[in-house]
């Protein structure tokens, strides 16, 4: 028997040791982590407008009972977090956790009281990502002579409000944003917005690529590793049930009696 116990625990040392080895990236990720989503997607709105919070899970909306708080303070269970009416209360940083899943990461909400608002898509974005800008009014009222400023110098003008888009970000699109416009003949300004845009070191473009590579790899070693185990282990069954059998053979005939002459 400790033949077999020393060539079953092959595996386990196996996998025991490729976990060790394991890139960081495949130790650390967790897709069983909750995603707070934003729709509309802004997290800087204005008082009294709506906004709703949704927890993500695999990429999927979960439609069961979800637990949220709100700057730490739990709330009631509910599958989608509506706020209605927005007031200046309802800032702060809101996490989820749907059913068996990881907490999700804050997710800050700013309500804001004012006439102009610069909203971005995200304040933090990766080198190569999409990056939405716009200028938003109070109750959408028409807002004409827009321009957006980068770092206090100005980036975009248009007679009538449009947004700005950036289909890939860059080091260049890190700075200070604000924008002005007339809303009813009156010149206004929003708050600046600070928007990052971090740039990609090479393992992270090429972690997922090698990680991809190496996980079917190494299920590969692993089933083969374990087929040869496994036909080993048989011959080696085999073998020590044979060596029994003569053994039990043998005395068996050294405990039979002499048979008289």
């Amino acid at each position: 028997m400790a033949e077999m116990l020393t060539l079953m625990g092959g595996p386990v040392l196996l996998w025991t040791a490729l976990l060790f080895f394991a890139p960081e990236n495949i130790l650390s990720a967790d897709p069983r982590k909750s995603v707070v989503s934003l729709s509309p997607p802004w997290n800087r709105i204005f008082r009294e407008e709506n906004v709703s919070l949704k927890c993500i899970v695999n990429n999927s909306i979960e439609d069961s009972p979800t637990q949220w708080t709100h700057n730490g303070i739990f709330l009631s269970k509910t599958s989608v977090l509506d706020i209605v009416n927005a007031q200046v209360s309802n800032s702060g940083e809101y996490r989820c956790q749907n059913r068996e899943f990881m907490w999700s990461d804050p997710v800050s909400l700013q309500i804001f009281s004012d006439w102009l608002l610069l909203q971005a898509s995200a304040e933090v974005v990766m080198e190569g990502e999409p990056l939405f800008i716009r200028c938003h009014s109070w109750k959408n009222r028409t807002t004409k002579k827009v321009t957006y400023y980068r770092n206090g110098e100005a980036l975009k003008y248009w007679y009538e409000n449009h947004d700005i888009y950036i289909a890939n970000a860059t080091a260049n699109d890190n700075g200070i944003y604000y924008c002005t416009g007339f809303v009813w003949r009156i010149n206004y300004t929003s708050i600046p917005l600070k928007i990052t845009v971090m740039k990609a070191s090479p393992f992270d473009q090429s972690k997922y690529y090698w990680t991809q590579l190496l996980i079917p790899f190494l299920v590969m070693i692993l089933f083969a590793v374990d087929t040869g185990l496994l036909i080993s282990t048989q011959k080696q069954f085999a073998l020590l049930m044979k060596n029994k059998k003569t053994r039990n053979s043998g005395k068996l005939i050294e405990i039979q009696p002499e048979s008289d002459p």
